[in-house]
């Protein structure tokens, strides 16, 4: 009976495979900048140039490299796709400028140009938002340029339109800002919360577009769960300490039009729910007890931590990125949460290493960009060999027959709260030790010294 099972799940995860289409990859990533940028010292070092996001709107991905490397000519990005895909070792424009992008020589603060991005997101008024950590995350030399700030650019004009820099009394630095969630009024534009999640110091960050104001939230729910920090990935145990990672928002209430906020902690395989309803409360953010406004929602499974998750709109499902698994899992939000109720719609044991970044656009399909940074982190990135690469699948085709389409029945009807009584969450952790290596160097590593800069992939 289990091999059934077993070969049961084979047939539909292949069956999914073939409806995912892989749209970009890359061996090393290149840029369309001057020659002699790229001429200078530090001015491009191919192996330390990782996409840490990207995004989809009307035929562009808009990709995201961190500056967490030296040689990193531009953090924001864009290609432009057709088909036949994949599109190959695409060289990405700075969007919107070169000039946004370049960093100062003497590093000095800008408001008029980005330092290191992570995850941006497109909104339905065809806007991109982003944050700018303001940070240069060179392991060993980590450089605090310029305070972090929330952007916004004009995508049917390519101009920069909002800029707010984050006050200190909502966070320290920019490091640990690795995602953003928009919480974008249905009738109004102008009506936005920008939901920012902080894995350094465990805090979401709220920003109230509309007035100009922001502020954050500590609860025990954004700590990782210290079970379930240690990983195997390509042959390496590790373990990782973060925090809050992603956040996800349900559609809005027909009555009282908040939404639902799911969130998880990299380091966890629990999903947690809040309501819009506190979030956008500032003075709810300066409580010391939330009461049972913060509320766990159920367990993933075994093995199951997640990077970044999106919820479709149209059927209620969540995707979520799985780390460990090498692979998507869903979820519809109508039935219980609970491991026997979600699916694997997507798993490459070959390709995806490390899945990093995961959205949802305007056309029904589910993005999802791989990049290969346990490579970098601690063993060698092969820049002959292909390192990055973007699927995407159309959502309804995805899931059709699965748990997770809305026409199938659930398969329990309980919710899972907590791991099994095998204590199967443990991942036996042996230390792996960096190659040595300039600043991590070509062999990877984050080399070595007080800064501990292994966190926040």
């Amino acid at each position: 009976m289990a091999r059934v099972a077993l070969l049961l799940l084979a047939t539909l995860v292949a069956l999914a495979s073939a409806q995912v289409e892989e749209v970009l990859k890359w061996q090393k990533v290149e840029y369309d900048v001057p020659a002699e940028v790229l001429q200078r010292e530090n001015g491009y070092i191919p192996v330390g140039n990782i996409p840490m996001g990207a995004v989809h709107h009307k035929n562009r991905v808009f990709v995201a490299v961190a500056r967490r490397r030296w040689g990193i000519p531009s953090t924001l990005n864009v290609v432009d796709i057709s088909p036949p895909f994949p599109n190959t070792n695409v060289v990405l424009k700075p969007y919107p400028s070169f000039e946004l992008n370049e960093l100062r020589a003497d590093l000095q603060p800008d408001a008029n140009r980005i330092v290191t991005v992570y995850r941006p997101r497109v909104d339905r008024c065809d806007r991109l938002w982003f944050v700018d950590t303001g940070m240069m995350e060179i392991p060993g030399n980590f450089t605090v340029v310029q305070r972090p700030s929330v952007w916004s650019i004009d995508l049917t004009t390519n101009q920069p339109i909002h800029r707010f820099e984050i006050p200190k009394e909502a966070v320290e630095t920019g490091y640990g800002l690795t995602s953003i969630t928009l919480d974008v009024d249905p009738s109004d534009c102008e009506k936005v919360f920008v939901y920012i999640s902080d894995l350094q110091t465990y805090r979401m960050v709220v920003y109230d577009y509309a007035n100009r104001r922001a502020w954050r939230f500590l609860h025990n729910y954004f700590f990782l769960n210290p079970l379930e920090g240690d990983y195997l990935i390509q042959g390496i145990n590790f373990a990782w300490d973060d925090g809050i990672f992603s956040i996800a928002l349900g559609n809005p209430d027909p009555v009282t039009k908040f939404r639902t906020a799911y969130f998880h902690a990299l380091s966890s395989n629990s999903e947690f729910t809040v309501s819009t309803r506190v979030l956008r409360n500032e003075t709810a953010s300066q409580r010391s007890w939330h009461g049972t406004d913060f509320q766990l929602l159920g367990y993933r499974g075994s093995k199951s931590q997640s990077s970044i998750h999106a919820f479709d709109p149209e059927t209620g499902v969540i995707f979520f990125a799985l780390i460990q698994q090498n692979a998507i899992l869903c979820w519809d939000s109508a039935k219980p949460f609970a491991p026997q109720n979600m699916a694997i719609v997507y798993k490459n044991d070959r390709d995806i290493v490390y899945p990093n970044d995961l959205s949802i656009d305007q056309n029904g399909y589910v993005w999802f960009m791989t990049n290969s940074i346990i490579k970098l982190l601690y063993t060698q990135l092969n820049l002959d060999e292909f390192n990055f690469f973007v699927w995407r699948a159309n959502i309804k085709q995805l899931i059709k027959g699965t748990v997770c389409d809305p026409a199938s029945p659930p398969n329990v009807q309980s919710g899972q709260r907590f791991g099994d009584e095998n204590n199967n969450d443990r991942v036996t952790f042996y230390e792996f030790k960096d190659k040595y290596g300039p600043g991590g160097g070509p062999y990877g590593g984050w080399g070595h010294g007080p800064s501990r800069p292994g966190r926040r992939p």
